[in-house]
């Protein structure tokens, strides 16, 4: 087994009226994929923020490297190598994916200038390495939520750091780019970078990651290699009981419809036909990039529709923008709620 290149140990961490974590330890081996699991709320990503800088523990040790250290703040935690792709997002919206990448590391002129050129050719290379179809050039206010993460992942890697937290990093990314994203992974894991990975998704842990450490309610549960784990065992370490039956079967009247969506066409998706009754969750299901959000977006009159129609409490009405939607009683959660669904300033 190779050597530990992070410890940490009786890791503490209140906030006012919560005990985030209490007593939690983790230890992760050079070169391996270490999966750090727990239900929302477990204190993951606390912890991970304890590692980085952004909080100070109020007791434990962290080692890195075999050396014991207090990191201050993540670019401290950058400059001896340990980087983090955060689940939150937060690019500079109006720079270049270039800039964005590279701040605080842009490659200057003689004349002590940004060398425009330059930081474009090294993001290209970056980018193609990765095998991430994303212009230089681009600011980041005009990609996607998709392009947005994987350039995230792409400025995490571009610190060459020893150790890369990943938090949630295949959130918004579709099956292939999951997939391009595991073996940039085994990529790193073969140069002996270690890798921790949080996620919900219990194939992605099975697939890509060689050991487990569950976190319940801020207290450690146990570390386990892959191996030696099942589905319904890791679920079990997570939420501290065994799951018999998933969902009850309630029996429930059917009421009237009250949206009902007809031959609906539009960007990305066409004939798409459904209704919804009162008091109903409906689900709309499919992969990244499958035209779920150009849907609803389209429904809301985000989009211009090409052809269909849209009934409410059994009356045709006219959606042509979200005005509309809003005045027949429509609401839409958007998918970034920072870019569209706030108004930050």
């Amino acid at each position: 087994m190779s050597e530990h290149v992070l410890r940490m140990q009786g890791i503490s961490k209140r906030f006012p009226g919560v005990h985030a974590l209490d007593q939690v330890q983790l230890n992760v081996r050079k070169g391996t994929v270490h999966a750090l699991m727990g239900e929302n709320g477990a204190g993951k990503s606390t912890l991970m923020k304890c590692l980085i800088g952004i909080y100070a523990p109020d007791s434990g040790t962290i080692e890195f490297k075999g050396q014991e250290i207090r990191i201050g703040n993540t670019h401290h935690a950058l400059s001896m190598g340990i980087s983090m792709i955060h689940q939150e997002l937060s690019p500079i919206p109006h720079m270049t994916v270039a800039e964005n990448i590279f701040l605080g590391r842009e490659p200057l002129t003689w004349y002590g200038l940004v060398d425009m050129r330059e930081l474009n050719r090294r993001t290209r290379e970056l980018l193609g390495r990765l095998g991430i179809a994303v212009a230089p050039e681009k600011k980041m206010v005009e990609l996607s939520i998709a392009n947005t993460q994987l350039v995230e992942i792409a400025k995490a890697i571009s610190y060459d750091s020893s150790l890369i937290v990943m938090d949630e990093p295949t959130s918004a990314i579709t099956e292939a780019e999951v997939a391009n994203l595991h073996n940039i992974i085994r990529s790193l894991r073969s140069r002996g970078v270690s890798i921790i990975y949080i996620t919900h998704k219990m194939d992605e842990v099975f697939n890509i990651c060689d050991e487990v450490t569950v976190l319940r309610d801020g207290r450690y549960v146990g570390t386990n290699p892959i191996q030696a784990l099942s589905h319904d065992l890791l679920i079990q370490k997570m939420v501290g009981r065994e799951l018999t039956a998933m969902f009850h079967k309630e029996e429930t009247p059917i009421a009237e419809p009250i949206l009902y969506v007809r031959n609906y066409s539009g960007k990305r998706f066409r004939g798409v036909t459904f209704q919804v009754r009162r008091g109903e969750i409906f689900g709309v299901a499919g992969l990244m990039g499958a035209g779920r959000t150009e849907l609803l977006e389209t429904i809301f009159g985000v989009h211009p529709r090409t052809s269909g129609e849209i009934y409410l409490h059994g009356k045709r009405v006219e959606i042509r923008r979200p005005s509309d939607s809003i005045q027949h009683g429509l609401a839409l959660l958007t998918e970034d709620r920072k870019l569209s669904g706030l108004y930050l300033n």
